[in-house]
Formats: structure tokens, C-alpha cells, sequence
């Protein structure tokens, strides 16, 4: 079975071997959310023997960073892969490479110049405060369900360094996952967040890795003082800016 979704190569050669334990390896530490880890045992798998099948676990990584250029990268790279192994996985390739190209509209379309000088004209904190706004229009239910479902994917796919904020509230008050587990189980407002998710992603998506991190952390970190009084966190904040947690 597993050789089957590896696929190609030769199997029982030196270099197939090597792809496929890296591909396994990979997979385990995907699973553990050990994000940074399975990128790079999918990339040594690549290397060792290209495959569609660490490509396509690698942009599933990347698309949940919202990193979807170099995950319709990787799936364009593991579509032509893939019709010299068969195509076996036409069909999922296909429905990826539809939805990134989607989200990733802005990135491709001209208008990418706009965002960045928009960016660096108003800053982190007009930009953030104004996406926030469109999309969710004030919804506290919403906003709140974006706030613990990005702190959710950046606890598990992101360098909690490049979201401080994220790591002040996980340090402080959200130290269980049991709690974010549970906020996010609401299926009524799940439901009405999805849509406002795609959107959300297709706006952050345009700026590249640093100001994204940058942008969608400024984001988190208005939503939770809008929906808390200041007296509560604020000397918290302060101290975790003047020494951040490691």
C-alpha cells in the first residue's frame, strides 16, 4: 500500500528507500505538528527520489501557512510527476491546484504592487484593523472564532516567533488546547466563518511570508483587545513586549 502512494522509482533501489523513510519521517512529524521538521524531510525525500506524494504533503503545509505560490508550485511540479507514474493522483492535484490558484488570485492579477504600497503607506495596524473590518463587520462571534482559529494554525504550522502575539495570548490565556478545541466545535458558526476564511486567506495571501506573519498576528492581537477590556491584559502585553516569552 505505502509503495503504491509513493510510487515511482525503483523500488528496493537505494534512492527510493531513502525517498520513501524520509517520506514517512515526514509524515510523522506532520502529525506531531512539528511543521518546519516535515517540510524538510519532504523536501530530502524530493530530493532523494522525486514523487508526488512528498510535494503534495508539502503544499498541504504550505497552503495552511497560506504560503499557496509555493504550494501551486510543488502541485504543478507533482502534476508532471505524477502522469509519468500514472496519474494516479490526478483528480485531488487537480481540485488543490483549482482552489490555490483561487486564493492566490491576487498574487497573479496585477494588483499585488497596490497591496504592498497599501501596506507601506498605512502600516501593520491600519491594514489589519481594516481587513478585520470588511470581512467580518463588526460579528464579535466571528471575529473571536477568527482569533482562536488562527491562534489554533499557528500553534501547530507556524514559528510562534514570527507571532508574538499569538504567543502572548498562548502563554497567558489559552494555555489549553482543550479550550481552543472547544471554541472551535461550535458547527453554527463554523459554518458561517468558512466562507469568511477563504476571503480572509485570498486578502493576506498577496503580501510575501514576513509582513503575512506580520499582518495576520496584528490582526489577532486588535481582535482580543477589541473583545477585552484593556485593565485585563494590558500590563500583560506590555511585559511580554518588553521581554518575550521563548
Amino acid at each position: 500500500m505505502f509503495r503504491k502512494l509513493f510510487g515511482g522509482g525503483a523500488p528496493q533501489s537505494p534512492a527510493y528507500e531513502a525517498g520513501q523513510h524520509l517520506f514517512e519521517q515526514g509524515m510523522r512529524a506532520a502529525s506531531e505538528y512539528r511543521t518546519a521538521d516535515a517540510i524538510a524531510l519532504y523536501t530530502g525525500s524530493i530530493e532523494a527520489n522525486p514523487n508526488p506524494a512528498p510535494l503534495i504533503n508539502r503544499a498541504k503545509l504550505y497552503r495552511w501557512r497560506l504560503m499557496f505560490e509555493d504550494a501551486i508550485t510543488d502541485l504543478e511540479t507533482a502534476v508532471k510527476l505524477d502522469k509519468q507514474q500514472g496519474d494516479e493522483f490526478a483528480a485531488p492535484l487537480a481540485q488543490e491546484l483549482r482552489e490555490c490558484r483561487i486564493l492566490a488570485e491576487n498574487r497573479f492579477n496585477g494588483k499585488r504592487p497596490l497591496f504592498i504600497a497599501d501596506l507601506n503607506d498605512k502600516g501593520f495596524d491600519h491594514v489589519a484593523g481594516r481587513i478585520a473590518d470588511t470581512i467580518f463587520q463588526g460579528n464579535g462571534q466571528l471575529l473571536a472564532y477568527h482569533m482562536v482559529n488562527e491562534v489554533d494554525n499557528a500553534k501547530k504550522f507556524e514559528n510562534l516567533s514570527d507571532f508574538p502575539s499569538v504567543k502572548t495570548l498562548l502563554n497567558n490565556w489559552m494555555k489549553d488546547q482543550n479550550v481552543i478545541d472547544q471554541a472551535l466545535a461550535d458547527q453554527r458558526i463554523h459554518a458561517e466563518y468558512e466562507p469568511k476564511r477563504g476571503i480572509f486567506e485570498a486578502m493576506v495571501c498577496v503580501y510575501d511570508y514576513p509582513d503575512m506573519a506580520k499582518l495576520r498576528d496584528t490582526i489577532v492581537r486588535k481582535i482580543w483587545c477589541l473583545l477585552n477590556p484593556p485593565s485585563q491584559m494590558q500590563a500583560i502585553w506590555e511585559a511580554s513586549l518588553r521581554d518575550p516569552v521563548q
